[in-house]
């Protein structure tokens, strides 16, 4: 399944509780998508964060954060390159 790659962009920098609230309105919504999510990393300044997925593709997982009510920057489908490339 293809990667996708969520960016989200906060101002004023967000809160663990912010973080733990979306994904708790987020999981139903991407569930029902065939959406898992894989890994996350946050900006230390918490400005910046991105989510990375395996889903069908970019579209089912706009469509899970708006069901959801989760705002976003962008989403893209990316390519994973690992030391074997």
């Amino acid at each position: 399944m293809p990667r996708m790659i969520v960016e989200y962009e906060f101002d004023p920098p967000a809160t663990e509780e912010q973080f733990d609230a979306a994904a708790a309105k987020l999981d139903p919504c991407l569930e029902g998508r065939d959406v898992v999510w894989l890994r996350s990393f946050v900006a230390l300044d918490r400005k910046r964060r991105l989510c990375i997925f395996d889903a069908p593709d970019a579209e089912s997982v706009r469509e899970a954060y708006r069901s959801a009510g989760v705002r976003f920057a962008r989403v893209w489908p990316a390519e994973e390159i690992t030391e074997d490339d």
